[in-house]
């Protein structure tokens, strides 16, 4: 229920931009403008489409207003904010519970050693303090191939990760430009080209980064197996760390691509390719690319949360299904069909439950879950300003999910084998560098691609009467090209493109440098401000509650004076 004050505040920023969304002054102008502003396409200038004009990306910037407002500074602030909170707050509980179930040394507590180490064919031989036992150690150097491989194997995922974000943006635009050259479609879907485009890749996007991680998790386990690591401990960590490097690489370089790359590093006049000169790099709509990061992380999300929603929904009843169908076709015995050996001794209520507990299905490792829920909260700290309403969703999708694990825990899963633990370890960490993330993160999404920082310089630097109109007609850059009619005669024509790379004229030096001394002064005070807060939070709540302090130290005299007692008796 941590998300309940993110969800109101998301939620408040949202009806604001909804409130606000018709009458802002520069998409009612972009709207209103007609035919005044031809824009620059590239099938435009091979001739293969009829010119766009500024108007009709009047439903991209109307939409992109929800978020793109003042409101959203507020929003990141209160998210940083809370995420401070949350985590010293779990810090907290995460004491007290380990406090309440006897596991606050236990990470001094000797750890048992995996069953597939003691097997390891090495000579080398370590005594142990602990145990006061000579046993069988792996040294550095012996597992140094191993470590060397791993790397470079993780290495190679995380480049298909960015490689397959690569396929997808070239996949939107030749599908974009497709669609816009194409005269059997109607006038309305090659004037959306764009957006069906940004949906369409969108959802393959999802898709893909899906199949991806269910790869990789797979291929992660094998990889940390071959490590041969001491204990379990040990282990998991190496596992989790191997599991969500890739995970954010594969869930969040799309995002980082539209937000921080796409638009900013190309234009009509000069214009970057990928593969030499193979294809061009695409660039934003007017107004930003804060529409299809919006479009992006709303597929992204959904697809990540409902997929494995319907997957756990109808899992036990497909996996019958096709049990049942294999008991008709191939007759198959209990060991051919993975069935317990009791499955055709005793049936019904004479069924001992030790052999029903062991038809129930074998419970999920617990880093499955963590993944989740921490690709889930890099969504909501490092992109939710794109999407107010994602605590939202998120929200109530954990509430399904919940009822949903609770269900499958007590009636269709075996019951899972406890272990030792003073936290969530490794992902204490990760929780701690995602945090220090998400503000740098924050700062440069409002800074570089919401709208309302050049704005708000531009009616700092022009404050003689200059209107939204001029603050339109002076983000947009002109191109002069030629175009070729249909009569085979060549006009100079003269475009335009929203662009805040380059100055148009002369005269804009002092105002793009105005800007990006903004911008940097913006991410340095915002994110020291955010980080100065939660330095403070953290000094303000303690990561062991005091009625936990004092239990300890009761715990600790008690102990001390049974000892006393006891030496007092041996005495005697």
């Amino acid at each position: 229920m941590a998300l309940v004050i993110p969800a109101l505040v998301g939620f408040a920023v949202f009806i604001y931009g909804l409130l606000q969304m018709s009458w802002t002054d520069t998409s009612r102008h972009i709207c209103e403008s007609g035919e005044e502003y031809m824009m620059c396409t590239d099938c435009y200038f091979d001739g293969t489409c009829n010119a766009t004009y500024l108007s009709d990306y009047c439903f991209t910037t109307t939409l992109t207003s929800i978020a793109n407002n003042d409101a959203v500074i507020v929003f990141s602030g209160i998210m940083m904010a809370w995420l401070a909170i949350f985590v010293s707050f779990w810090k907290r509980r995460q004491s007290t519970l380990a406090h309440t179930w006897g596991t606050t040394n236990s990470r001094s507590a000797p750890a048992e050693v995996r069953s597939s180490y003691r097997q390891a064919k090495t000579k080398e031989m370590r005594y142990n303090e602990v145990t006061d036992k000579r046993e069988k150690h792996i040294t550095l150097l012996q597992r140094l191939p191993w470590y060397i491989f791993n790397s470079s194997a993780v290495g190679l995922f995380v480049a298909v990760a960015v490689l397959t974000t690569m396929t997808i943006t070239i996949y939107n635009y030749t599908l974009s430009i497709t669609i816009q050259k194409a005269m059997d479609f109607s006038p309305y879907t090659r004037k959306y080209s764009t957006e069906i485009a940004s949906f369409v890749t969108g959802g393959g996007s999802a898709i893909l980064i899906f199949i991806l991680s269910y790869v990789y998790r797979w291929i992660a386990n094998k990889l940390t197996d071959w490590e041969n690591h001491r204990t379990k401990r040990d282990h998991n960590n190496h596992l989790i760390f191997k599991i969500y490097l890739f995970e954010f690489f594969n869930n969040y370089s799309t995002l980082f691509y539209i937000a921080f790359i796409k638009g900013n590093i190309t234009s009509p006049e000069n214009p970057r390719y990928l593969f030499g000169t193979y294809l061009k790099i695409e660039s934003c709509a007017p107004g930003g690319c804060m529409s299809e990061v919006s479009m992006q992380m709303i597929l992204i999300m959904s697809v990540k949360q409902l997929i494995p929603f319907v997957l756990y929904l109808f899992k036990t009843w497909i996996l019958k299904g096709i049990e049942w169908i294999a008991d008709i076709l191939f007759c198959c015995n209990c060991k051919r069909c993975g069935k317990s050996p009791w499955h055709n001794i005793t049936e019904g209520e004479g069924k001992p439950q030790f052999a029903k507990d062991f038809d129930l299905q074998e419970p999920a490792e617990m880093y499955e879950e963590y993944v989740n829920n921490f690709i889930q909260l890099g969504f909501l700290t490092m992109f939710g300003t794109a999407f107010p309403i994602a605590p939202i969703f998120c929200l109530i999708v954990n509430v399904f999910v919940l009822r949903l694990d609770a269900t499958r825990y007590v009636k269709r899963v075996r019951r899972p084998i406890g272990f030792r633990c003073e936290g969530i370890g490794t992902w204490m960490n990760i929780l701690e560098v995602l945090s220090r993330i998400a503000v740098l993160v924050n700062a440069i999404l409002i800074a570089f691609t919401f709208d309302w920082l050049p704005h708000w310089i531009y009616q700092c630097h022009f404050k003689s009467g200059k209107t939204t109109q001029s603050y339109v007609d002076y983000m947009l850059a002109s191109y002069e090209f030629e175009h070729q009619n249909t009569d085979g005669s060549k006009v100079n024509q003269t475009c335009r493109y929203w662009t805040y790379i380059q100055p148009a004229k002369t005269d804009q030096s002092s105002f793009w440098l105005e800007l990006m001394l903004a911008r940097m002064v913006f991410i340095f005070l915002f994110q020291n401000v955010v980080w100065t807060v939660v330095n403070a939070i953290e000094l303000l709540c303690d990561s062991t509650p005091k009625i936990v302090k004092e239990r300890m130290v009761l715990e600790e005299k008690i102990a001390e004076e049974w000892l006393d007692e006891d030496e007092e008796n041996k005495t005697t």
